[in-house]
């Protein structure tokens, strides 16, 4: 709540300073003489309540001295919308007709003021009051007959100020399940990010690596210096392309309506968000300075193509649009290449072939020059590099296979194991085995979830022959 009144007292002068601009403009000369009236033209800080009654119900908004802050009716702070908020209470503490229309002996079921649409009551803090009823629209200009206490005459109020009142307290309500992404990217916001639910055939988890835990860390070293990488049934680098384009639609997600509010735990529970058709589980530092926030969205089907949405903890439940992030691929946020380690990170590359093994030992005790030796002797770093960039090439082609097994009987045809100079970084292994037509299945680390071109191995099989001999290599495959 105190959030809602520093909001209100800090736009107080900026709402006196339009008001002072509005009056202005009633009173200007170059504008035609002005047949209103101005009931008052406080800041909205000045409102110690408002009361409302229409044909949605009764609510009222008013001042809570005990907790220092606003009470919006039954509606829980944190899915007040603030600008909604100030909105309304600007046009409630600022209020002015625009034009005057006696009313003596006249019938006000003529103007909609018998019953009225809305009676209205606003209370300030320096004992004034503002009482009002709403009635029917004015079929010129579009704005609406009000009777003010007070006066005998009907005037005609803005359809801006008017039409608030003839709306239920829900119109505070933010329809925006998450909040808008602070920053310029939202994969320096999400930290780590778990998808689950009936929708997906197991959980995909997508971590970053920045100030990551000593296991995720370790992870990052199969690549690199990747921002994020991603866990299925293996590890593998994000593709941010995607990545963004999943992720930032978490932001500012908005809402169709919102269904209900102010529910509890089980009653979350009970609207079905147990068996999630979707979840989504993340943490995000949204902003230079902002705190961690957990954030845990649930989503299950509506009808016509539409989803319930719960953020947990804030009670309520809206009726949103498909989201891209429904449709998340799992193939598709992971980098085609499978391992590509820096060589400043390894002690070793081993090439096995059928019937022979190659080992590669490398030295970077000196960053600005390393150096590579096989069996004790230097090796050309040129051809070397070359090499190198010939197996971190490794790359699938696209197609989702699914969780393959190790062939039990057969042997593979191409095994690299890049050994690391931290001892806590267990080696990477990626070993080829016949697939399709002109395929390799590709196990990493005992996972194979995808295949790539069979020339792969014919090319690695003879750059390392190539490299040994000090002949050039060929890189394309």
């Amino acid at each position: 709540m105190r959030s809602l009144i520093r909001c209100a007292i800090i736009g107080g002068c900026v709402v006196a300073a339009l008001a002072a601009v509005y009056a202005a403009l009633l009173f200007s000369p170059a504008q035609p003489a002005f047949d209103g009236e101005i009931f008052s033209a406080r800041p909205p800080d000045a409102i110690q309540s408002v009361t409302v009654a229409n044909a949605a119900g009764t609510f009222s908004f008013y001042f809570d001295f005990e907790d220092g802050g606003y009470v919006v009716d039954e509606i829980p702070p944190h899915i007040v919308d603030f600008d909604k908020f100030m909105r309304f209470m600007q046009n409630s503490a600022q209020v002015a007709a625009i034009r005057r229309i006696p009313a003596a002996g006249a019938d006000l079921r003529d103007f909609g003021l018998y019953p009225p649409a809305a009676s209205v009551e606003v209370k300030f803090f320096d004992g004034g009051s503002l009482q009002m009823d709403i009635g029917g629209v004015e079929r010129v200009s579009g704005h609406y007959f009000a009777a003010v206490e007070g006066y005998d005459d009907v005037f005609i109020i803005p359809q801006g100020i008017a039409g608030q009142f003839l709306r239920p307290a829900t119109q505070i309500i933010s329809l925006y399940v998450t909040p808008p992404l602070m920053v310029t990217s939202p994969l320096s916001v999400i930290r780590d990010i778990t998808f689950s639910g009936t929708s997906l055939a197991q959980p995909v988890t997508i971590h970053a690596t920045a100030q990551a835990d000593e296991e995720i860390a370790l992870a990052a070293l199969s690549f690199g210096a990747p921002t994020h990488i991603v866990r299925g049934a293996a590890a593998y680098q994000l593709d941010q392309a995607y990545g963004l384009h999943i992720l930032g639609a978490l932001f500012d997600i908005p809402a169709v309506e919102i269904v209900a509010f102010g529910l509890d735990d089980a009653e979350i529970a009970a609207f079905g968000f147990d068996d999630a058709y979707l979840a989504i589980d993340y943490d995000m530092i949204n902003g230079m300075e902002a705190q961690l926030v957990q954030m845990r969205l649930r989503f299950i089907p509506a009808q016509d193509g539409r989803f319930y949405a719960t953020l947990l903890g804030s009670g309520a439940v809206y009726l949103v649009e498909r989201e891209p992030f429904f449709d998340i691929e799992y193939e598709r946020l992971l980098l085609r290449w499978f391992l590509t380690p820096l060589l400043m990170d390894l002690a070793s590359v081993t090439i096995e072939l059928p019937g022979r093994t190659h080992r590669l030992d490398i030295d970077v005790s000196d960053p600005r020059s390393p150096a590579v030796y096989y069996g004790g002797q230097p090796l050309d770093m040129r051809l070397f590099h070359a090499f190198f960039r010939l197996i971190t090439s490794a790359a699938h082609d696209g197609a989702y296979l699914g969780a393959l097994s190790p062939p039990d009987d057969e042997q593979p045809l191409l095994t690299i194991t890049y050994e690391y100079l931290n001892p806590n970084k267990p080696p990477d292994v990626m070993a080829l085995y016949p697939g399709d037509v002109r395929r390799v299945n590709v196990f990493v680390n005992g996972v194979s979830e995808f295949a790539m071109r069979d020339m792969f191995v014919q090319r690695a099989g003879e750059g390392i022959e190539n490299l040994l001999a000090g002949h050039p290599i060929e890189e394309n495959w």
